[in-house]
């Protein structure tokens, strides 16, 4: 069993706003009752160790994006179901200074939902990536058609299980979300900024 526990998210003054780890850990934890598991068996089912499973649980650890779907796969539930908070308006027009930015996970990455939520068909994330960080090392894939990444500042290295690429402001990828991916900055100095644009919404 591994013990997946991911860094803490940068240390800002808003950082705990923007990753709602009691909220994430109490929905997590809510699945498992319903679903009448167990700690150790969650754990068993995800490949880690029961006092990991039990600290995302608490809201003490940040966990990677794929950690975090590992359990909600075993939960049956979705990975917005755990950031979902009151119902956002169904305007069709979104304001970049009303969207507040949230950790998924990881280290160093900060998401800012820029589609309307009413629309599931498609889905706009702009991602602020500092030096170096990731939503995590280990590969992950998740549900989903087609999801399309813009680098618009800086350089952002995409991975998948066979290779590897990094782009640079104005190049373009698209890929499979059910193909094993991860990415990150791997400028150790200089942050970056990616457009993602996925099929359907997610988040």
């Amino acid at each position: 069993m591994r013990d997946p526990s991911g860094p803490q998210p940068p240390n800002r003054p808003d950082a705990a706003e923007r990753w709602p780890a009691q909220l994430v850990g109490r929905r997590l934890r809510e699945a498992r009752h319903t679903l009448g598991s167990t700690l150790d068996e969650v754990a068993g089912a995800a490949g880690f160790t029961k006092s990991f499973v039990s600290a995302v649980e608490r809201g003490e650890t940040s966990p990677a994006i794929g950690s975090l779907y590992r359990i909600c796969e075993v939960l049956g539930i979705s990975m917005s179901s755990l950031f979902a908070t009151m119902a956002a308006p169904d305007a069709s027009v979104v304001r970049r200074a009303d969207v507040p930015g949230t950790y998924f996970g990881g280290e160093g990455v900060v998401n800012y939902v820029l589609s309307p939520h009413a629309e599931r068909r498609a889905q706009v994330i702009e991602t602020r990536i500092d030096p170096g960080g990731s939503p995590g090392t280990e590969l992950w894939s998740h549900p989903g058609e087609l999801v399309m990444a813009t680098v618009v500042e800086g350089s952002v290295e995409f991975r998948f299980s066979d290779r590897s690429t990094v782009l640079q402001a104005g190049d373009t990828i698209a890929y499979s979300p059910a193909e094993p991916h991860s990415w990150g900055n791997p400028d150790a100095a200089v942050p970056a900024v990616a457009l993602f644009f996925q099929v359907p919404a997610e988040y």
